[in-house]
């Protein structure tokens, strides 16, 4: 983002204002703070008893199982599901975020930037912390691929390891590889 854009109000810079506060902005548009509880439970949306569950994030990630077929994504999704046009929910979270019809100011422009950086920093650390966890497992007790395919919360965290390659030496290789990669990204290296 450069100077010259502070004129204009795009949905690139209310998604960056928006991001990681999306409980607050979905409570503050009728959802109820029990419904954010990461559990299934009634949809604000569509109305169904137990199709819901609010993923959280950044960006505020949902998913509704209507009629069989799972629905989900973003923030501005969740309030498209809700029955807002895509302009009126771009428009309401902007209006909310207190960025609508006006101009940046240098400060409102420094603040999504900081924002934009913190999150990309964010994503480095747990990279990195996911890659020295392979590292470690991989070569500290070689029984890092039982390990690794039983522990869910790194499945889900890591998809590209899927599947995961078969020779130790090959994890250790892609794990070490991955580690630079967001390493340098990280401190610039």
């Amino acid at each position: 983002m450069t100077r010259n854009h502070l004129n204009t109000i795009s949905f690139q810079v209310i998604k960056l204002a928006a991001a990681g506060r999306w409980p607050e902005i979905i409570t503050a548009f009728g959802i109820s703070a029990l419904a954010l509880s990461g559990k299934h439970g009634p949809c604000p949306g569509c109305g169904g008893k137990d199709r819901f569950r609010y993923a959280g994030g950044d960006d505020g990630q949902f998913f509704c199982g209507q009629g069989g077929v799972v629905t989900g994504g973003d923030g501005f999704s969740l309030l498209e599901h809700m029955g807002y046009a895509k302009a009126d929910a771009l428009k309401a979270v902007a209006q909310y975020l207190g960025i609508e019809n006006r101009p940046l100011s240098s400060k409102q422009f420094r603040e999504i930037q900081k924002r934009q950086q913190q999150i990309h920093r964010a994503k480095l650390d747990d990279a990195i912390y996911h890659e020295c966890h392979i590292l470690m497992q991989t070569t500290g007790s070689r029984i890092a691929s039982r390990q690794l395919k039983n522990n869910r919360k790194f499945r889900a965290a890591r998809p590209e390891w899927h599947p995961q390659p078969d020779a130790i030496w090959e994890r250790e290789l892609l794990a070490a590889k991955r580690l630079t990669k967001a390493l340098r990204g990280r401190y610039a290296i």
